[in-house]
């Protein structure tokens, strides 16, 4: 018997080997017919990516291993410390020790180094996972939030011969004198020298890293964005794992719940951005869309220039521009620029219909003359007129605590329920969420933090009671926000997102309805809201 499960378990791993091998050999006769293409889509397909990793089960397979091996500890670690902390003992332990604290303050910040360097090892989407909640005061603390902020651009980088040899093959450089046959072929018979002088690394990132170098031609100074080698495959394993866990959730929450599934929409959705970064050429055009878009509103914002001749599918090449980055600057000059940050993330998302969902640390800088200046376009979203109305809609109805029609009208308009669904019995709960959850915990984050424990009972009940959803773009607004939202608590802890929203968005609630029908709003709100002895926002 046992000599039947070891040769049954044997013949399984072979044939699991045997078919990546063989994927992998009519991959490479693929390539090597057809050059410029690779079996994976340059545009994100969910069939075609799950086609091509079912096919490899081995990396599959070996990928679930790599992160439960650097997971693991992190999350050994993380129990062992809370049920320490929750030893009834400790408080003595506390009196009698004078170096307790200290000892304390050193384990946090081990757990945080081990942290950063197991969301390191497992490559860009973790990372990115790290960059988001690198931001987050309010969830993260602070020893944790000063290892993961170096994720933002103190990533490991891959060596200079390994990413200019990317750069010569892109631009169609030769490293002598013949003809390198690139896909830019600007550049063809000239070497790297010959193009570009004073190049040098400036930051590494978790998709490629940045050098700094001065055009030969014009003399202008240029930030030159390379991608690291193989992102393409690693990333797209990634999120096959995560559409796999998508899938279970939705299969999960179909039988054991009343929620409509949303997951595989949701990280669909999410998947088709992050997959969008891999393709600098669609970053150099969103890059130019936004900046003609708000050039043409007068956003006072910075967007660099994109050299569409130095640029190709791996190679980003923009303006270089100086400065330093918004939540590292003094607190004076953030308080005067996250309104303008929250304002030009309002314009993108209300009025142009595509925005900017990646505003971490590393892509907010203030220049020299004092102005924001929005960097990488990598991760963009689009929101169709209709969304773009309701949303707008929902920030007044929530900011005036019109509860009924934000809960009876905008939930459904946003496709967070069903147009046929009866609120009535849902209303109680969902205003508790939103006056306890949003309204009513500020900028206070000690009593965020109190508050959403104190009606995680009602989340919980509206998933799992109610056919409740999440939109798919609304997974790229809210990283969005946020982001911006923890850029600001980092450097004003009194910093409240819907107070900073309300200007913007009652300007623009009135462009949509006009001015008479907005003030009409406006009015019965108002009064609503006084005969029920509630203040506004």
């Amino acid at each position: 018997m046992v000599v039947f499960w070891v040769g049954g378990g044997t013949l399984a791993v072979a044939t699991a080997a045997g078919t990546e091998a063989y994927s992998d050999i009519q991959e490479n006769r693929y390539l090597a017919d057809q050059s410029d293409q690779c079996s994976l889509p340059m545009e994100y397909n969910r069939q075609q990516i799950r086609e091509y990793w079912i096919r490899r089960p081995v990396s599959v397979i070996t990928r679930l291993g790599k992160i439960t091996y650097e997971l693991s500890p992190c999350l050994a670690s993380y129990m062992h410390y809370s049920l320490y902390l929750s030893n009834p003992g400790l408080h003595a332990l506390q009196e009698n020790d004078d170096k307790y604290e200290v000892r304390l303050e050193e384990s946090k910040r081990l757990q945080a180094v081990q942290l950063r360097e197991a969301l390191t090892n497992l490559g860009p989407a973790f990372i990115k996972a790290g960059q988001q909640l690198s931001i987050r005061p309010d969830l993260v603390p602070p020893v944790v939030l000063e290892e993961l902020q170096q994720l933002c651009d103190s990533v490991r980088p891959i060596p200079d011969d390994v990413a200019l040899e990317v750069l010569k093959k892109e631009l169609g450089l030769s490293d002598r004198t013949s003809c390198s046959k690139g896909k830019n072929n600007n550049f063809a018979s000239r070497k790297l020298d010959d193009v570009f002088e004073n190049l040098h690394l400036v930051a590494a990132a978790s998709l490629g890293q940045v050098y700094k170098a001065r055009l030969k031609d014009s003399g202008r100074d240029v930030a030159i964005k390379i991608q690291r080698p193989g992102m393409r495959k690693a990333f797209s394993l990634d999120l096959f794992l995560l559409q796999g866990w998508g899938d279970f959730m939705d299969a999960f929450t179909t039988i054991f719940t009343k929620q409509k599934p949303f997951h595989r929409t949701l990280f669909d959705s999410f998947s088709r951005g992050s997959y969008s970064e891999l393709d600098y050429q669609n970053e150099a055009k969103n890059q130019s869309h936004f900046q003609y878009e708000l050039g043409k509103r007068n956003c006072p914002v910075k967007i660099p220039d994109v050299y569409y001749d130095y640029s190709t599918q791996l190679v980003l090449t923009t303006e270089w521009v100086d400065g330093v980055k918004l939540a590292d600057s003094p607190s004076s000059t953030i308080r005067r620029l996250i309104p303008v940050g929250v304002e030009l993330f309002l314009t993108q998302l209300l009025d142009i219909g595509a925005f900017h969902s990646d505003p971490h640390p590393g892509n907010l800088l203030v220049t020299k003359d004092g102005k924001l200046c929005l960097l990488d376009f990598g991760l963009c979203a689009e929101v169709n007129q209709r969304e773009r109305e309701a949303m707008t809609r929902a920030i007044v109805h929530l900011l005036y605590r019109d509860f009924d029609m934000l809960i009876h009208s905008d939930t459904k308009e946003l496709g967070f329920l069903p147009r046929d669904f009866d609120t009535e019995e849902l209303k109680p709960i969902l205003t508790k969420v939103l006056t306890g959850g949003l309204l009513e915990s500020g900028s206070d984050m000690k009593k965020r933090k109190r508050k959403l424990m104190e009606i995680s009972n009602e989340l919980n009940e509206i998933f799992f009671r109610y056919p409740f959803q999440v939109p798919g773009f609304f997974a790229l607004v809210t990283r969005g926000l946020g982001l911006l939202e923890g850029i600001a608590l980092v450097g004003d802890p009194d910093f409240d997102i819907f107070m900073a929203s309300a200007p913007y968005a009652t300007k623009r609630a009135a462009s949509i309805l006009g001015a008479y029908g907005y003030r009409r709003m406006t009015k019965s709100l108002t009064r609503r809201n006084r005969s029920s002895g509630i203040a506004e926002l």
